[in-house]
């Protein structure tokens, strides 16, 4: 029961809130104050005569008038459902005309059937509300969740929930401060520019990501060879182009169409179009937040140093040299695990037992375990503290294999453990670690930059194939808030025009 209530405690707390303003609203609603323009030099204004245009429906009375400025502020009440229009006349000058919408519950709706009403700003403060929980609950969350494991991809879902929730919030708490008077579709509609607006914002940070990336996987390309694997950089810095620019591409496909008409005020195409705008700023901003909280769990994972109370180090294997020695990179790695097993000593004086990991290739003369261990041993680790794990051909077969050897010559079911590897490998082979349900903490050692941009896409492809349920569930959310915009639109314009 608890469970089931912690998944849907924010579709909980929406439905109570709701229930809570449209009682306030239901209430108060059945009043609303007309904010009229009135602009002339006739004298007679100080006492404008209030003319309601109804078609003879008796929808409203008017309880009270008053002038200030070049404004006229009538208070109607409502008496039965309806559609009225309201305005002020002084002589032979009228001023500018206030659509009002009478609903059949007594609720006064200005300017649109889903516009303006009495206690809205109760309704933009509860939202205001729900969406700051929702963040405080996403930082708490995140917060735990680096406390628990620093290897989660749910952490990376976290860290861009927070992006995509502040951006949102912002949005409402401005509009709140700023735009005094805001109505039930404009509030939601809002919701929906803010992706928009997002993607237009961030296509100067998306260019200059995309040539940094291009440039930076033409020097990995030239370093480390031309493999599909070290090319992603240039595919996702592409994708990135293209799809900061989808949303104002599809604006302008969708006015100049000839196949869908979005220029006919009560057309299907209008209404077509709007969801078909929205919907691709929702998924570009939604990914780019999700590419964000990559690249900060992937700088934090890297920077990270572990916790002194470790009995084992495991050190990942890559290709060696022909003659058996290390390449830099490798030679990297072990000197970050001896450069821990240090610090760890000097801090607490614990000593810690170091695991080569890696087996032999087809065009290698020993194991990468052997070669970390050869290495290590010309570095002054005594034999008995190393033992070989040379079985595996990849990190997850590192870390299985690594801790099964672990728990058989220990005896110890939960051995407190840390593994080196290169830093920008660090976040990925601890979500490895955290799929075999190993706690273990990783070292970063320092490699060229080039590596950086290509292993951040990795990490973002590798979190939103892990994550690819949740993922399309918030989508599908926020799908299901652009239909609610885009039906009350269509109902609006089409519908009770």
């Amino acid at each position: 029961m608890k469970k089931l209530f912690l998944k849907l405690r924010y579709l909980l707390l929406a439905i109570v809130m709701i229930i809570a303003c449209y009682v306030y609203v239901h209430f108060v609603g059945n009043e609303y104050t007309c904010e009229i323009d009135f602009r002339t030099e006739n004298p007679g204004r100080s006492n404008p005569v209030v003319c309601i245009d109804d078609d003879g429906k008796d929808t409203l009375e008017v309880t009270y008038s008053r002038v200030e400025g070049e404004k006229v502020y009538v208070g109607v009440r409502s008496k039965n459902p309806g559609r009225a229009y309201v305005y002020v006349k002084s002589g032979e000058e009228s001023s500018s005309l206030s659509v009002l919408y009478i609903h059949k519950n007594g609720i006064i709706t200005a300017d649109d059937y889903f516009g303006d009403f009495t206690g809205s700003y109760i309704a933009r403060v509860a939202l205001a509300i729900y969406l700051a929980i929702i963040l405080m609950d996403l930082i708490i969350m995140y917060r735990r969740g680096l406390k628990k494991n620093l290897y989660l991809s749910r952490n990376i879902l976290v860290c861009g929930l927070i992006i995509f929730m502040s951006g949102n919030f912002l949005m409402t708490l401005i509009n709140l401060i700023l735009i005094p008077r805001i109505g039930l579709y404009e509030m939601l509609g809002s919701f929906m520019n803010f992706f928009e607006s997002f993607a237009l914002f961030t296509m100067p940070v998306a260019v200059v990501m995309a040539v940094l990336a291009t440039v930076s996987n033409i020097r990995l390309l030239q370093k480390e060879g031309r493999t599909w694997r070290n090319m992603l950089a240039i595919f996702l810095s592409l994708m990135l182009c293209v799809a900061t620019i989808t949303p104002i591409t599809v604006a302008y496909f969708l006015q100049t169409s000839t196949v869908i008409d979005v220029h006919r005020w009560t057309g299907t195409g209008r209404f077509i179009g709007m969801f078909i705008e929205n919907a691709a700023g929702i998924i570009v901003a939604y990914f780019e937040c999700i590419l964000a909280g990559t690249i900060i769990l992937g700088i934090r994972a890297a920077r990270h140093i572990p916790a002194f109370d470790k009995d084992y180090i495991i050190i990942h294997g890559c290709q060696i040299r022909k003659d058996g020695t290390l390449t830099r990179l490798l030679q990297s790695r072990a000197d970050r695990a001896i450069e821990f097993a240090e610090m760890q000593k000097k801090a607490t004086g614990k000593d810690i037992i170091f695991m080569p990991s890696g087996g032999k290739g087809n065009n290698e003369v020993i194991s990468e375990a052997e070669a970390i261990s050869n290495y290590l041993k010309s570095k002054g680790i005594p034999e008995s503290s190393i033992i070989l794990e040379d079985k595996s051909t990849s990190t997850y077969e590192n870390f299985r294999n690594s801790v099964n050897i672990i728990k058989e010559t220990s005896g110890k079911t939960a051995p407190k453990i840390a593994f080196a590897t290169t830093n920008y490998h660090v976040f990925r082979a601890g979500l490895l670690a955290a799929r075999l349900r190993i706690k273990a903490e990783g070292i970063g050692s320092k490699t060229k930059s080039y590596f950086w941009i290509n292993a951040f896409i990795r990490e973002f492809i590798a979190t939103v194939y892990y994550k690819l349920r949740t993922h399309m569930l918030v989508l599908a959310v926020l799908m299901m808030i652009n239909v609610a915009v885009t039906l009350m639109t269509y109902i609006s314009n089409v519908v009770l025009s």
